[in-house]
């Protein structure tokens, strides 16, 4: 019978074009719902991270509060366990650095200097040992961040690998692919913005290189707890990897997303000769 169809087909060109316009109707619903089913079944197999998160050391925190006792501990737990050791050329740019803070801080310490993005801006990679609330969106394609400073990264899972090197340039978030190790994410992300970020004094970022190389695993260790292993790589500006864990915790006060993002602190302390000003209306 299809022999007999299709050579009828091919004498009128016609009738082949509306034949093959039916049997395609007839045949897209059984592959979309072959794709739906397996789309089902692929969802089915992901961990489930609704809620909303943030860094254990700002919990119970608020934009402009002090931090608790305990707050003051992780942090600084934190900062220790993320320090480079960075061979002799970086840590002397690092050297200087920090004296400049250390010199300006010191001569006007009610002005502080502006060593960061402004607040407005989305903070960069990795977006999550920052102050903010966030949330993830777990997906077969990719895993996105999206958090309530404005910071927002996608982590793909679809089987890509990074771009080629000649397609690759630095973004505040990289380039990052993933894949999972059961209900771990494990993340590999490279072409970010070439530092580190200090989180002393009033903070300040460092050079690295193009070698900055980072790899995360990412997984919910129990219903209000997120845990996230990095290690950070970069074999032109360290001696040695850096290895980290942070955690953060479900945030169970709040039932939907909110806007931290402080424009107005940026119209209330302006920017003046590189320093924050406090403006008293």
């Amino acid at each position: 019978m299809i022999a007999n169809l299709v050579g009828r087909m091919a004498m009128r060109p016609a009738a082949s074009a509306i034949v093959i316009a039916l049997l395609s109707g007839c045949l897209y619903p059984a592959r979309a719902q072959t794709s739906s089913k397996k789309r089902v079944e692929a969802f089915a197999k992901l961990p489930d991270w609704t809620g909303i998160w943030e860094l254990d050391a700002f919990v119970g925190q608020a934009d402009g509060q002090q931090f608790s006792a305990e707050g003051q501990r992780k942090l600084k737990e934190y900062a220790a366990a993320m320090r480079p050791s960075f061979i002799p050329e970086y840590q002397a740019k690092y050297n200087e650095i920090r004296k400049k803070v250390e010199a300006a801080i010191a001569a006007d310490p009610d002005h502080p200097p502006v060593t960061h993005e402004p607040l407005c801006a989305p903070p960069p990679f990795p977006a999550t040992s920052t102050p903010g609330m966030y949330q993830w969106r777990v997906t077969p394609e990719e895993t996105t961040f999206i958090s309530t400073v404005g910071a927002v990264r996608h982590i793909y899972t679809d089987g890509r690998s990074h771009p080629p090197n000649d397609e690759l340039w630095p973004t505040l978030m990289g380039d990052s692919i993933g894949h999972w190790e059961g209900d771990t994410l494990v993340v590999d992300t490279i072409a970010t913005r070439k530092r580190f970020y200090m989180g002393e004094l009033s903070g300040f970022f460092v050079p690295a290189s193009d070698q900055l190389h980072f790899t995360e695993r990412i997984r919910m260790v129990d219903h209000d707890r997120m845990q996230i292993d990095y290690t950070v790589e970069d074999p032109l500006a360290l001696t040695k990897p850096i290895h980290t864990t942070i955690t953060h915790t479900r945030v169970t006060d709040f039932n939907r997303m909110v806007e931290e993002t402080d424009c107005e602190q940026n119209e209330r302390d302006p920017v003046v000769d590189g320093r924050f000003r406090t403006v008293v209306h």
